[in-house]
């Protein structure tokens, strides 16, 4: 026979173990959230570490890692679409910035880089609806305004485009392609003058971009100033000797029209 005390033990043990369960229970799913979380987390960072390394497959494995994890990880889809850019892979990168806003409607960065992806299709009304939407929910987005600008340049509408890189360069006066693509569009608007002073102005704060050196010479071309614009295109092509065959189309471009005006 089981003595009292024996059932006691038992029934004390019993009612401990249903409450052990019980709190296991409700605990269980928020420790294994932040468990997703945190492996979703740490692909996601490796993901970024390998992208500025320049490993963009690895880094697309990381960040579909991290989704796999967390699905409503917004960061990583948007940023998984960022490489997938960088390999000039645009549908898929489209659809992961689609899935990176539909996660996170307000997420600027995810907005503007639709926006480029859709400029690098030729969609430029999607590109310009979505730098739009970027620079509402951020209106100190200055790389958005410089997006923007470039589309309106693309579309010809030049004044548009000098007011974004204007607002950008307002915005952040260290950003150089703010300053070049200004400078162009200036160009290609005959405003040589201010076009110079903004190649000028790019090329002091990035000294090794050579294509700025290659726009200011045919600015200063166009202005007359020929010794000078040899100068800047002997610059551009130390440093990318790539361009000479566009570049030296371009000069002989400016040297028709040039001659070609009475």
């Amino acid at each position: 026979m089981v003595s009292r005390n024996a059932l006691l033990s038992y029934s004390r043990a019993l009612s401990l173990f249903s409450l052990i369960f019980i709190v296991a229970a409700s605990v269980w799913p928020a420790l294994a959230q932040n468990s997703r979380t945190s492996s979703a987390a740490d692909y996601y960072n490796r993901g970024n570490d390998r992208q500025k390394e320049g490993d963009l497959d690895s880094a697309i494995q990381d960040y579909t890692f991290a989704i796999t994890f967390d699905a409503k990880f917004a960061p990583a889809w948007n940023n998984r679409g960022v490489v997938r850019y960088l390999k000039g892979d645009l549908d898929e990168a489209i659809k992961d910035y689609d899935k990176a806003i539909e996660l996170k409607p307000d997420y600027a960065e995810a907005w503007n880089n639709r926006g480029n992806a859709r400029f690098d299709k030729g969609d430029l009304d999607g590109a310009i609806a979505d730098f739009n939407q970027a620079i509402t929910l951020n209106p100190r987005y200055a790389q958005a305004y410089q997006s923007r600008g470039n589309a309106r340049h693309a579309k010809k509408d030049l004044d548009g485009a000098i007011g974004d890189y204007t607002r950008a360069i307002e915005i952040n006066q260290q950003f150089a392609l703010a300053w070049h693509n200004r400078g162009t569009a200036r160009k290609d608007k005959g405003e040589l003058r201010e076009a110079v002073a903004d190649f000028n102005q790019a090329i002091k704060l990035n000294p090794n971009r050579a294509t700025t050196w290659a726009y200011r010479g045919l600015a200063l071309l166009m202005q007359g100033n020929d010794a000078e614009a040899e100068r800047d295109f002997a610059r551009c092509l130390e440093l990318d000797p790539n361009l000479k065959q566009s570049l030296t189309t371009r000069i002989n471009d400016v040297k028709q029209r040039r001659t070609a005006t009475p």
